[in-house]
């Protein structure tokens, strides 16, 4: 049986490997045991310190390689649904730092829900993918970003078109963050049509209601 000191001990040397992007040396000692791995995920995921964040909204900040974030969720699947302090998933994570269209694509598939979930500014990771200034980390600031990517606005709709439609705190929407950040017009194009298809969606909706209404009544 490993020792706490031990399970500590690896801790820091994952987290040390997590800033260094050195993910062989996160494979080897993270991932080479899954009831280990759980065990360092549940630490860290219930440290204060850490602000609700997980190994998964970590590690993916720096977009990794695709079989270990594959692995990661292997071994403990909830913790692609897991909210940090501010209510962000992995995904918004991955989204606000311009993850590869191949990662979101991943971590979209692993949970789809997360496509929806708003945090506490009322962003989903749409809204962060749409917004070229948005500032997830302090550091973040010095780094210069292209306009939306238009597979990586795809993959989040495949997730969720309900996304599309929804407005943050600052009464924006994921299309008017992808306009201001000068996305290119299919980019656009991709999110007028899936806003209008929601839009269409819940009128249908609202319309089906009231005809059952009007029948009872």
């Amino acid at each position: 049986m490993i020792s706490n000191e031990n399970i500590m001990n690896c801790l820091a040397v994952i987290l040390n490997a997590i800033e260094q992007r050195d993910w062989t040396t996160f494979q080897n000692i993270a991932l080479k045991d899954s009831a280990v791995f759980r065990l360092m995920a549940n630490i860290v995921a219930n440290n204060p310190d850490f602000n609700g964040m997980t190994l998964l909204h970590a590690v993916v900040r720096y977009d990794p390689p695709l079989e270990l974030v594959f692995n990661m969720i292997l071994a403990c699947r909830e913790i692609a649904a897991a909210r940090d302090c501010i209510g962000r998933t992995p995904l918004h994570v991955a989204a606000g730092t311009q993850a590869s269209p191949s990662l979101i694509k991943l971590l979209v598939q692993a949970c789809p829900e997360s496509c929806e979930v708003q945090d506490d500014d009322g962003r989903t990771p749409l809204h962060l993918a749409c917004d070229n200034s948005c500032q997830l980390f302090e550091d973040d600031f010095m780094q210069s970003r292209p306009p939306p990517s238009y597979d990586v606005i795809r993959y989040l709709l495949q997730g969720s078109l309900k996304a599309a439609a929804l407005e943050d705190e600052d009464e924006t929407s994921a299309l008017e963050y992808a306009i201001i950040s000068g996305a290119p017009i299919k980019v656009v194009k991709l999110l007028q049509k899936a806003t209008q298809k929601q839009a269409k969606g819940e009128c249908a909706i609202i319309n089906t209601r009231q005809v059952r209404h009007a029948a009872v009544a």
